[in-house]
């Protein structure tokens, strides 16, 4: 996901907007002290951590709030607003003790019973989170989501004003990191009534319990440039290390670039092939880092039969003939050499280096299936998949974000190879702003979608839940039996708790997905980047929050 549902455009460029007293490289002796100065590369969303989504909202909800628990440096979940967090020796009762003398930025009192009220109102049908699904495990949620049971029957109670016990339906080894998830955070009950649907809806109709809160008019809703200081009320405020930090929503990469070399800029993605290859060897004030994001670029095949105004389309997607078609005719490592930097062709949807199986390999390498680029087999596959269909030519969308360079260049390449390699396929590109392909995916309004998705944590199945019937996330529909059954020997007892057998049915849900066509997953992403020494403590995490701002400073 991640909490982040990473449906990310890239990793993120940290821009300095302000003009530095001196000229030169970005760690001259005029950034002593001053404020980081960050961007990101398309605008917020929404700063209600219950219905956010996509990676860019989450991180400023994730440094502007906290949940029980967060995710520190060496990837440990460790505890937050929470003083302790004590599972019971059956792993089924979370008993967790917050800090005592919490305050919201208003200075309200923060306590148990705004964790209750935060996963109530997730769990609520009539909320429509698309990351409910986090909660499923807790003790009722299922009946709750699915209309069979009130919010008040939900699996937590609180104790006292600083104890609050939460009953799961089974052990959930990764419980402590959904604590960290932005669907866990407690909500101010009062001020999210008193706002309603605008909660959320700009920093002055939000309430903050974590590092940092916005200054001044902070996001009205619309402004492409904001800034956050320290919350005076956060408990470890002492250890926050920037008094402030600066934001600008900066779209185009080319133009970061620029501002780092002329010291206004942090951090500069090199993203492309292009950047990457014009600016590896820069060294003037800058160090070069890789990005490991723990993120799969997959498209996604509208199978639920509705959506799009082409019934051919509808009738086509639902074919596995035809799926298994596209699937071999896309050229994977060419798309990776000629529209990515670092990354690599995927191999499934789980990526390389976020999870490691119960005997220490790369979970990715363990479960890879044979993903191949092979036209023939392709045609084969698509003329069978046509006489299914009764069609003799198909006109497919393919749906992607004109916010990045990468996928449009990529769009540019599908749309030609593959009407090259299936005759009578034509491609027509719909590419439109990241927020839209997102709000297109989730209504199911497309043939073919461009998407992406980073882990939430690490453990295979931050990915690899994204499919099951009940996730909010499956937005092609995909309906796999195989997949099904996998995910269910997965996350129930006795596998839940045996790492071995729990790897081996992630592996085979890798299969299903595999052998039905239900995705095609392209390539796991690893951006390059143009860093200022000069800045450190920027925790940059594959899973969960991307970038944590607690400790980062200009030194």
């Amino acid at each position: 996901m991640k909490t982040w549902k990473k449906v990310g455009l890239g990793t993120m460029t940290l821009a300095s907007v302000a003009i530095l007293a001196a000229c030169g490289g970005a760690s001259s002796k005029s950034d002593a002290g001053r404020a980081p100065q960050l961007a990101i590369p398309t605008d917020i969303s929404t700063l209600d951590s219950t219905m956010a989504t996509d990676t860019y909202s989450n991180i400023f909800i994730g440094n502007t709030e906290e949940g029980a628990t967060r995710v520190a440096s060496d990837g440990k979940a460790e505890p937050a607003l929470a003083k302790s967090v004590e599972e019971s020796s059956d792993g089924l009762t979370y008993t967790i003790t917050l800090r005592s003398g919490l305050k919201w930025s208003n200075g309200d009192p923060l306590t148990a019973k705004d964790f209750v009220y935060s996963w109530q109102r997730a769990v609520d049908p009539k909320q429509a989170s698309q990351y409910a699904y986090l909660l499923a495990n807790i003790k009722g949620a299922n009946d709750i989501m699915n209309g069979k049971a009130d919010k008040s029957t939900l699996g937590i109670e609180k104790v006292s004003d600083t104890v609050f016990k939460v009953t799961l339906t089974q052990p959930t080894p990764y419980f402590k990191f959904l604590l960290a998830q932005s669907v866990y955070f407690p909500l101010n009950q009062s001020f999210v009534e008193k706002y309603g649907k605008d909660y959320g809806t700009s920093s002055s109709k939000t309430l903050y319990s974590g590092p940092f809160v916005f200054k001044d008019k902070g996001w009205t809703g619309t402004n492409e440039s904001f800034k956050l200081v320290k919350n005076d009320h956060y408990y470890d405020k002492k250890n926050v290390k920037s008094s402030e930090i600066d934001y600008q929503v900066i779209k185009k990469p080319e133009t970061a670039v620029q501002l780092f070399k002329q010291g206004k800029l942090d951090q500069a993605a090199l993203g492309t092939p292009d950047l990457y290859n014009a600016n590896k060897g820069y060294t003037k004030n800058a160090k070069l880092v890789n990005l490991k994001e723990a993120t799969t670029d997959y498209i996604q095949y509208n199978q639920t039969g509705s959506g799009t105004s082409n019934p051919a389309a509808a009738k086509a997607l639902k074919n596995k003939n035809i799926r298994t078609a596209l699937n071999l005719a896309i050229d994977r490592a060419t798309i990776v050499a000629q529209t990515t930097a670092g990354s690599k062709p995927a191999t499934g949807l789980t990526p390389a280096g976020m999870a490691q199986t119960s005997d220490g390999k790369d979970f990715a390498t363990y479960a890879a299936q044979p993903y191949t680029y092979d036209v023939k087999k392709a045609k084969e596959y698509w003329t069978k998949g046509l006489s299914e269909i009764g069609e003799t030519k198909l006109n497919l969308s393919y749906e992607t974000d004109a916010d990045s360079t990468t996928a449009k260049q990529m769009a540019d390449f599908l749309q030609t190879s593959l009407q090259k390699a299936l005759p009578g396929l034509t491609i027509t590109e719909k590419i439109v702003p990241f927020q839209q392909r997102i709000k297109d995916s989730h209504n199911h309004q497309f043939d073919i979608v461009n998407s992406l998705w980073g882990g939430d944590y690490a453990e295979p199945s931050t990915f690899l839940q994204l499919f099951t019937a009940d996730s909010g996330n499956n937005d092609g529909g995909v309906s796999n039996a195989t997949y099904e059954a996998a995910m269910k020997k997965a996350t129930t007892l006795p596998d839940v708790t045996n790492d071995e057998a729990r790897d081996a049915d992630y592996k085979a849900a890798e299969k299903a997905l595999y052998d039905e066509s239900s995705i095609n997953p392209v390539f796991f992403r690893t951006t390059p980047a143009l860093r200022n020494p000069n800045m450190v403590g920027l925790a940059f995490h594959g899973t969960g929050l991307s970038y944590d701002l607690k400790d980062v400073y200009i030194k």
